[in-house]
């Protein structure tokens, strides 16, 4: 699959998230490889803190000769614009969300089918398997570095202003925010929604204002960006999974010594381990708090919304584009989609 270009519209990121290099006689307490990873969850998030603490571990097992420095809450612009940035060599690295980079490298947007996976069983079977081996050699085929051990966005849940979501009737001509890709557009225009792209860092105003009733995301995401406070009703849909890859420019990995990509690789590895465990262990606790905050949780009838797709051309469309080899790969765990 060939990269999808972008029109970037972050001109000053270049600048602000320039390369790392090394230069020669720096003083002996200077770090060799300075290098900035991007990403729009703010610094609260515990994915955010998880890799704050491994950069710290970094400089301490590399002596300070890395310093890998976090920037959250998209101070380096949105969460497509870092995927072509890291692309470039702009950026280093990135914690880009597979639905995020398949703005850019398409295939990397599997993960997030509609409704695909019922179990986080499933999930780590796909993402950790085949399929995630494919994705990650398509993303290094266009110029990405990709690490091979994701982190956990957790299921997405649907949240609205006024409407109580039971069925998919309820989402009928519904104003839903959405991030910015086809997977989430294709999904909600099939379930009969009205859906809007917005990014994540507009989110709050849009509902704010009403120039959107709806969003959806994981529940940690609606807590962290305070969405409660515009949203009073919680739907449990589990609709999509989306995680977290770390990606980096492709030159640049290559450039680093292998002793710095050990340190880097091993801290990455046991970031996204940790932060896999925590997201699942959060995920009860942060929707009682959802609750105690006054949003009115339902679990609505998901039959409705898989029946609805499937009634519609959503799953075969996207086999189509996917390429039989891709499809398999993800129905091989979850079962006939299609």
């Amino acid at each position: 699959m060939q990269i999808t270009r972008r029109k970037i519209t972050f001109g000053t990121v270049a600048a602000l998230a320039a390369p790392a290099i090394l230069v020669p006689g720096r003083p002996a307490h200077a770090a060799e490889y300075n290098l900035k990873i991007g990403m729009s969850m703010p610094k609260s998030h515990i994915a955010v803190q998880i890799l704050d603490k491994a950069c710290a571990e970094m400089a301490k097992e590399s002596n300070g000769r890395i310093h890998l420095q976090t920037y959250p809450s998209s101070q380096l612009g949105g969460d497509v614009d870092m995927v072509m940035e890291v692309h470039s060599g702009a950026l280093d690295f990135q914690m880009a969300g597979g639905s995020m980079i398949s703005n850019v490298v398409p295939v990397a947007g599997i993960f997030s089918v509609g409704f695909a996976f019922k179990n986080y069983d499933q999930v780590w079977k796909v993402v950790d398997g085949e399929l995630g081996a494919i994705v990650r050699q398509t993303l290094d085929d266009n110029g990405f570095y990709c690490h091979p051990v994701s982190l956990d966005n957790g299921f997405r849940q649907l949240t609205t202003t006024k409407r109580k979501v039971m069925n998919v009737g309820d989402v009928k001509g519904l104003k839903l925010r959405l991030p910015i890709g086809p997977v989430w557009t294709s999904l909600w225009s099939n379930l009969g929604s009205a859906p809007t792209s917005i990014d994540l860092s507009e989110l709050y105003t849009a509902l704010q204002t009403g120039v959107v009733e709806g969003s959806e995301g994981g529940v940690q995401q609606i807590e962290t960006f305070k969405l409660y406070e515009v949203q009073k009703n919680l739907a449990l849909t589990n609709h999509m999974w989306d995680g977290w890859w770390i990606i980096g420019n492709k030159a640049m990995w290559a450039k680093l010594p292998d002793d710095i990509k050990q340190i880097l690789s091993a801290n990455f590895k046991k970031a996204a381990m940790e932060e896999r465990a925590a997201i699942l262990a959060d995920a009860r606790k942060t929707q009682d708090l959802l609750h105690a905050q006054g949003m009115a949780v339902t679990e609505p009838d998901l039959d409705s919304f898989r029946n609805k797709l499937m009634a519609t051309s959503y799953y075969r469309d996207w086999r189509k584009k996917y390429g039989n080899k891709v499809w398999d790969a993800l129905e091989g765990v979850v079962g006939k989609l299609s």
